[in-house]
């Protein structure tokens, strides 16, 4: 008899111990039960609020009086934690539109990892839902492929969105890894960062370069998306992308080498020890440096190519036929007193036998590879005598119509007295 009685009290303490066990989850709320979602600043939302007992999955929808269901959360992992969990609900579902004004039922359903499951519902009506939807009405890219590495070729896609509604609009890229780039927006030539401020409907420019012309060191090779948001006051969201490869990124770096014979980056003719010269009017100057490629990727260079192609003082690159091209790198010269362009006498760097050529849209590109140096040698009558005599001629290493690194500027200058034969 003893035995049964202790079997009958352990069986108690066990089903009483089962029915203190609390729900999934519990204290389910949902206010108000009627929102206006038109930005007035009044009940255009709604406040669900729920306390998770246990670790559990939680759903959260709406079903229309068709029965269909308008998802708010799907599955979202919530652990137990001592505050209830809150959400805002606008009115917007999963597709980023503003739900048909109308009842619906609430539904907030958790399953637990134990399995057990707890679901709970309720109404809630949705009223003044003719807020226009902010559709984005064009949107275009000028080139699904870009090579953001300085040389002015293929660095920068465009991007063209119109928007039908005033919205805050974003351009945005996302890499392999889901880092977001953000895409700045073209006024002009001017360039703004993105920012909330809603804008007014029409068509905006954006413009994307991986940061290269900020001097910044742009996103590696690889598959990318471009992204167009736009998104009015009360939270509905209009998405469109377009695919973006990137191929031969890096930021280019370039710089002198010392000369061994000198220990100076620029190896002139007719120097001494001391960086002075005396020099008969027609005499030729010439020189000799070394240029690597310290960066990651190919720079682009462009002639003059042949070093026995003297300047005089009166020439200078556009008289031999070779204007200044955005992002390409040659060497060249100045000189005091020089009324200009500056640095009028300029070489590629490297001969044609040390470039690597690129055939594009029947032009030839030629380029120094990442490691390669090469040895430039140039030349220039001084066949005029300038303004100042004495007067300080220098090298220097351009990338044109970017910078000339201060490494790379008034390199080894030495000073020249022209005197009459």
């Amino acid at each position: 008899m003893l035995r049964r009685l202790s079997f009958l009290f352990t069986t108690s303490v066990v089903l009483a111990a089962c029915a203190l066990v609390a729900p999934v989850i519990s204290d389910v709320m949902v206010t108000p039960d009627v929102i206006t979602p038109d930005a007035d600043g009044k009940d255009d939302l709604a406040r669900i609020s729920y306390r998770v007992n246990a670790p559990a999955r939680v759903s959260i929808y709406l079903t229309d009086q068709q029965g269909q269901r308008h998802y708010i959360r799907r599955s979202a992992l919530r652990p137990s934690i001592p505050r209830p969990y809150e959400y805002l609900f606008n009115g917007i579902g999963e597709d980023g539109r503003l739900l048909p004004e109308g009842e619906y039922t609430w539904s907030v359903e958790a399953l637990g990892e134990d399995g057990r499951r707890a679901i709970y519902t309720g109404t809630l009506t949705i009223l003044s839902a003719g807020v226009p939807f902010p559709k984005i009405e064009e949107f275009t890219v000028s080139t699904n492929l870009i090579t953001p590495n300085r040389d002015a070729i293929d660095d920068h896609v465009y991007i063209n969105v119109f928007i039908a509604q005033p919205a805050r609009l974003r351009v945005y890229v996302i890499g392999p890894d889901n880092f977001r780039y953000d895409v700045p927006r073209m006024e002009g030539s001017l360039y703004r960062q993105p920012t909330d401020d809603v804008l007014p409907a029409g068509r905006y420019f954006f413009d994307y370069d991986g940061g290269i012309d900020l001097g910044a060191d742009p996103p590696p090779d690889g598959e990318y998306i471009i992204v167009a948001e736009a998104e009015d006051l009360i939270g509905q969201r209009d998405v469109l992308s377009a695919p973006l490869t990137i191929k031969d990124s890096g930021r280019p770096m370039a710089e002198i080498v010392i000369q061994p014979n000198t220990g100076h980056g620029f190896e002139w003719s007719h120097v001494g020890a001391t960086p002075e010269v005396t020099m008969k009017l027609g005499d030729t100057l010439y020189f000799t440096t070394t240029i690597r490629n310290v960066g990651n990727t190919p720079i682009r260079t462009a002639g003059p190519f042949d070093p026995n192609d003297c300047y005089t003082m009166d020439t200078n690159r556009y008289t031999k036929g070779f204007p200044e091209e955005p992002g390409v790198w040659r060497v060249g010269v100045d000189f005091e007193t020089n009324t200009g362009e500056d640095h009028p006498w300029r070489w590629a760097v490297g001969t044609l036998d040390d470039l690597e050529v690129v055939e594009r849209d029947g032009f030839k590109l030629y380029y120094l590879p990442p490691g390669r140096q090469v040895v430039v040698r140039g030349c220039v009558v001084l066949n005029r005598v300038p303004v100042r005599n004495p007067f300080r001629i220098w090298g220097a290493l351009i990338q044109e119509q970017v910078e000339i690194a201060p490494i790379n500027s008034r390199v080894t200058p030495i000073l020249v007295t022209l005197v009459e034969p």
